[in-house]
């Protein structure tokens, strides 16, 4: 018998992963896999969170603006309304009141002072595409602002939102914004 046996044989051709190194490669996969997507699943929540945040600060800086045009034309007292863009907003204490008209008069004259693409609750209810955001009121006092994909979970008590808050007894409005739900 010839030396070169074991040389033409499978052994000395193989090339290639075995089994076990399939094995371990896809383990690694699977605990990278499992690692990541709650990292990608937090993205969204976390965005929707900083959108939130972001539209009480263009609130906060918009309220400024209207107090400071409330004050100039001398309706910052404990009634009062201007006109912006148009639409007359009415005031109480130099800052958007909520207790005037529908849902829509309210989304309009939010649009007015908020740089914001949202609509009214009633539209949402009916198109869900209509807006990413819709605008809702509690009480004549409270105006909320809410994600339309979260339309099933709108409650005053739904943690993901921005609330503004303007009564009569207050001398300046609160912003709140609620993101846990998020």
């Amino acid at each position: 018998m010839s030396k070169n046996t074991h040389a033409n044989s499978s052994y000395a051709k193989s090339s290639g992963f075995t089994l076990i190194e399939l094995v371990i490669v896809i383990v690694v996969l699977g605990i990278l896999a499992a690692t990541a997507i709650p990292k990608f699943i937090n993205l969204k929540t976390d965005t929707k969170a900083r959108n939130l945040e972001s539209i009480a600060g263009s609130m906060r800086s918009a309220l400024q603006l209207v107090h400071a045009q409330a004050v100039i034309k001398g309706q910052d007292g404990s009634t009062g309304s201007i006109d912006i863009n148009g639409t007359t907003v009415p005031l109480i204490n130099g800052y958007p009141s909520l207790s005037y008209g529908t849902f829509i008069v309210m989304n309009k004259q939010l649009k007015a002072w908020l740089e914001i693409n949202a609509v009214d609750r009633n539209t949402a209810y009916k198109n869900r595409d209509a807006a990413p955001f819709f605008s809702d009121r509690a009480n004549g006092k409270y105006l909320y602002i809410f994600f339309t994909a979260d339309y099933a979970q709108k409650s005053t008590s739904f943690n993901c939102q921005v609330r503004y808050e303007n009564s009569a007894t207050m001398t300046a409005p609160e912003i709140r914004v609620l993101t846990d739900a998020c």
